[in-house]
Parts: structure tokens; sequence; C-alpha cells
């Protein structure tokens, strides 16, 4: 069977948030049991057993969602830990975390952010995309509340008299699918609240993979791998939780109910933005 070999990491500078400590925990414990499972596919194939026809308990994710089970075709499962805390600069964390899993002979990078919380099911269903950088649909935790896909736009600074990249959020992305290129109608980028990348990426693109040392450089990262012809998705089906403040959470139905509440700070927005990218 195919083994495919991921790398956890944590570009946390403290460790995970209060309010998702739990969660980390859940997944940690869900990944033992992930690998276990797949172990055991593993030995019913090379007994020549049908691993179809083979009825195992089912998998205690507590959740019940069934895209958490890993299937007799998935391969088997091997996790490491790529563990980069206590970086205050998020870029220089990130970067260090991509040198960890090729060190370790890592097929791909799963990282998630210290105050994201997300459904068991995350990994295996990025995974199960097969796409090199695949991220979970989330949203800010400022105000106003905004989902974080991008379209890149390429300008020119005549001062530096170089190319400049901004961004333009996608307020209306469409739902509940996997998003690309062109379903956004331009490049499109991402803030990597929870995203999997294959290691290959890191081979494809030259260093640094990560420009910017402080807020942003997820969204870098999508701008260096379109310079390289590299496709970067987004699965809008998620409903991750990203902490605001005061165990408030924003997500798909706080994003809805703003805009539907707020729609003049929208226009506002959309406004502002187009101003910038002039």
């Amino acid at each position: 069977m195919k083994v495919t070999r991921v790398a956890l990491g944590y570009p946390w500078y403290v460790g995970p948030d209060v309010d998702c400590f739990s969660s980390y925990q859940g997944m940690l414990f869900y990944f033992g049991r992930l690998r276990e499972r797949s172990l055991w596919y593993q030995q019913i194939a090379e007994k020549g057993v049908d691993a179809s026809k083979v009825e195992l308990p089912a998998l205690d994710t507590w959740e019940g969602d069934p895209r958490a089970e890993v299937l007799p075709e998935d391969g088997v499962f091997e996790f490491s830990q790529a563990v980069e805390t206590r970086c205050s600069l998020p870029g220089l964390a990130r970067e260090r975390l991509a040198d960890m899993a090729l060190s370790v002979g890592a097929d791909w990078l799963f990282t998630w952010d210290a105050d994201m919380r997300f459904p068991l099911s995350t990994f295996l269903r990025l995974w199960r995309h097969q796409k090199p950088i695949v991220n979970a649909l989330a949203f800010t935790s400022r105000e106003p509340i905004l989902p974080c896909v991008y379209r890149i736009r390429c300008g020119w600074d005549s001062r530096g008299n170089r190319e400049k990249y901004t961004s333009e959020t996608a307020l209306d992305f469409p739902d509940d699918t996997l998003v690309g290129d062109e379903e956004i109608g331009g490049q499109l980028a991402f803030g990597a609240g929870v995203v999997l990348i294959n290691t290959n990426v890191f081979r494809q693109i030259s260093k640094p993979w990560y420009h910017s040392t402080g807020c942003g450089e997820d969204w870098m990262f999508c701008v260096r791998a379109a310079q390289f012809g590299i496709p970067r998705y987004v699965d809008t089906s998620f409903d991750i939780q990203h902490k605001r403040n005061e165990a408030r959470w924003a997500d798909k139905e706080s994003y809805r109910k703003a805009r539907e509440e707020h729609p003049e700070e929208y226009e506002r927005w959309m406004k502002k933005e187009k101003e910038e990218n002039v």
C-alpha cells in the first residue's frame, strides 16, 4: 500500500489559544487513530483479504462525520510534527516549517494557526482533493468580518520601477465547492489559517517562500506560487471558526449575518479596495 508522509506544522507564538486547546488535543488524538486505522487496512491487504468486506469498528471521531473515516484506498499515513512555536515573525515561522517538512521527507505539510477551530475531517477532505496547495475557507477575526479569499492584482510601482501586488477580497465567493482562479475570476490567494501543501511546491519555488515577516506572509506565498504557475485552491465547504475576542468566532454564519445587518459597511469596504487598487 502507498505511504503518505505528513508533517504537522504550528506557526504559533505561545501555543494554541485557550479556547482552541481542546480542539488541538483532539486533532492529535485523531491523527493517531487515523494512522492506526490505515495500518489495519495494510495488514488486512497483506493477508490477501478484501478490505471492503471487512467491517471494522467505527473510528471514534465523536463528531459522527463519515468524511473523517480513512478508507482502504487511502493507503497508510505517517505523521510527524514540524513544530515551530515562540516565533513572533509569521513569515519566518512558516519558512522554518517548510524546511522541517522537507528535512523529514514529508509528502505534505499540514498547518493551522493557534486561533482556529475546525472539524476532524478537515485533513482528509483537503488531502483527497490532491491539489498542490489547498486551503480551508476561513474568515478574518477583525471587523468587518471578511472571507480570507482574494484576487491578486498586479500593478506597477513607478517609484521602485518594479511590479507591485495588491489584493481584492472575493466577498461573493462560490460556496460549498473547490475554488480556484477560474471560479473567482482572477489569480487566487488566501489567508492560511488551515492549509495543506504538497512539499514539491517548496522544491518548485525558489526561496524565500514567504517574503513577509509580518501580516500577509501567507498571501505573499500565494503570489509566489502564482508566479511559478502553481495552482492554489480554497475549499469553501468548510465552516472553520476563527477566534475573535471574548470567545466569539468568525465563521460563515457570522459573516452572512454581518453582511445582512450592515450592507453599507461592506459597500464602503468594496469601494475602498477598488480605490486602493487603481
